[in-house]
C-alpha cells in the first residue's frame, strides 16, 4: 500500500480516537452514571459493555488506537533506510502485531458482552 494511502488512514484514524475516546470519557463522566467512582463498578462496567453503542464505540476505538500507534512505530523504525528487506520486516511485524493486538481486544470485547 502506497504511503500517501497509509497516511490519509492514519488521518481518519485520529479523528476516530477523538470521537470514540470524547463518547468513552463522557460514559464515565455523565452519561448513564451518577459519577465517577460508579462508572468503576464492576455491575456498572458489565452494564454498559451489554450495550451495542458501548462495544462499538470501544472496538472502533481500538482499531483505530493501535492502527495508530503501530503506524507511528512503524516509521520511526523506518527512518534508518537500512533498504528494502528491512522495510518489508518492519512492516510485516508491525501488521502481526496489530492483528495480535486487535484480536485480543475484540476477544475480550466479545467475552465480557456475552458473559462467557
Amino acid at each position: 500500500m502506497r504511503e500517501s494511502t497509509l497516511q490519509r488512514i492514519n488521518y481518519a484514524m485520529i479523528l476516530a480516537i477523538f470521537v470514540t475516546l470524547a463518547v468513552h470519557l463522557a460514559t464515565h463522566a455523565f452519561l448513564g452514571v451518577s459519577g465517577y467512582e460508579d462508572s468503576l463498578t464492576y455491575d456498572s462496567v458489565v452494564g454498559r459493555y451489554r450495550a451495542f453503542s458501548t462495544v462499538l464505540t470501544l472496538g472502533v476505538l481500538l482499531i483505530a488506537a493501535c492502527f495508530h500507534g503501530l503506524y507511528g512505530l512503524r516509521n520511526i523504525l523506518l527512518e534508518t533506510r537500512w533498504g528494502a528487506r528491512r522495510h518489508r520486516l518492519v512492516s510485516t511485524a508491525t501488521r502481526l502485531l496489530g492483528v495480535a493486538m486487535v484480536g485480543w481486544g475484540l476477544r475480550t470485547i466479545v467475552l465480557t458482552t456475552w458473559g462467557v
